[in-house]
C-alpha cells in the first residue's frame, strides 16, 4: 500500500512513505477496552480490532499490528511508521490539520469526566494528570489549567491513587471495566465537561489517497450489511 506525501506541519515538512501494495502496518495503543484489549495470550482484540480484520479479510490486505503509545499514533502515521492508526481516536480539527481521516464509524457521547476522592477540589483549582496526545491533553491546554500529561493511562490513573494529582481526566464514563479500579482507589466520577468531536476513527497520511478509499468503501459496506452494529452491540 503505497504512501508518498509531502506536509507541512507545525513548520515541518515531512516526507512520508509507507509499506509496500498489499501490506499495510497498524499502529495503536492497548488496552483500551472496548476498543483495543489485550488477551490472556498477550494477542489483541476488542471492537476496533475485530472491526480493522473485518476490513482486512474484505480489502485482501496483509495486516501487521503495532502496539505503541497514543501519543506516538499520529506522528508514526506521518512518519511512515504506520500506514493506518486507531484506537478510540476522535476525529478533531487539530489532527486533520495533520492527516486524514476515514469516515466515523461511531459517534459518542461529548460527555468527559474528571476522575478523583470526594472531595478534591475543582479542575480550576485542582492539579490534574491526563494521557497525553489525547483530545483530554488538548483541552486542558486550551483552557490553561494546571496539569501533567502521562504516556499511558494507567500512569494517569497512578498519579491520583497516589496522591501525585487532585485529578485525573479522561474518556471513563465509557469504561466499565475501571469500576473495579475506582472502587478499591475510592475514585469517583466528579466533574464533567462537554468536549465536541466529529466521531471515531482511522486516520492514514495525508496523501495517501488509495488506502484512504479502500478503508471507507470497506467501513461503507459494514455499515449498510449491519456488521458494524454488530461489533458494537458485542463491545458495548
Amino acid at each position: 500500500m503505497g504512501c508518498f506525501a509531502s506536509v507541512s506541519a507545525l513548520g515541518a515538512t515531512l516526507t512520508l512513505a509507507a509499506a509496500g501494495d498489499g501490506h499495510v502496518t497498524i499502529g495503536t495503543d492497548a488496552p483500551f477496552p472496548p476498543y483495543m484489549i489485550v488477551d490472556e495470550n498477550g494477542g489483541l482484540t476488542g471492537f476496533e480490532q475485530q472491526l480493522m480484520a473485518e476490513i482486512c479479510s474484505r480489502e485482501h490486505l496483509a495486516c501487521d499490528w503495532r502496539r505503541v503509545a497514543f501519543e506516538e499514533l499520529i506522528p508514526g502515521v506521518m512518519d511512515g511508521r504506520f500506514d493506518v492508526v486507531l484506537g478510540g481516536m476522535a476525529i478533531t480539527p487539530e489532527r486533520r490539520a495533520l492527516v486524514d481521516f476515514t469516515i466515523p464509524y461511531q459517534q459518542t457521547d461529548d460527555t468527559e469526566w474528571f476522575v478523583g476522592p470526594p472531595g478534591a477540589p475543582a479542575p480550576d483549582s485542582a492539579h490534574i494528570a491526563v494521557q497525553s496526545g489525547t483530545l483530554h491533553e488538548a483541552w486542558l491546554r486550551d483552557e490553561g489549567l494546571d496539569y501533567r500529561a502521562y504516556t499511558t493511562e494507567d500512569q494517569t490513573l497512578r498519579a491520583v491513587e497516589g496522591g501525585a494529582a487532585d485529578l485525573a481526566f479522561g474518556p471513563f464514563e465509557i469504561r466499565p471495566d475501571l469500576a473495579p479500579r475506582f472502587a478499591a482507589g475510592g475514585l469517583d466520577l466528579l466533574y464533567e465537561v462537554q468536549i465536541g468531536d466529529e466521531g471515531t476513527a482511522m486516520a492514514v497520511c495525508k496523501g495517501n489517497d488509495d488506502l484512504l478509499a479502500r478503508l471507507n468503501g470497506a467501513i461503507r459496506a459494514m455499515q449498510a450489511d449491519g456488521t458494524i452494529a454488530t461489533l458494537e452491540s458485542r463491545w458495548f
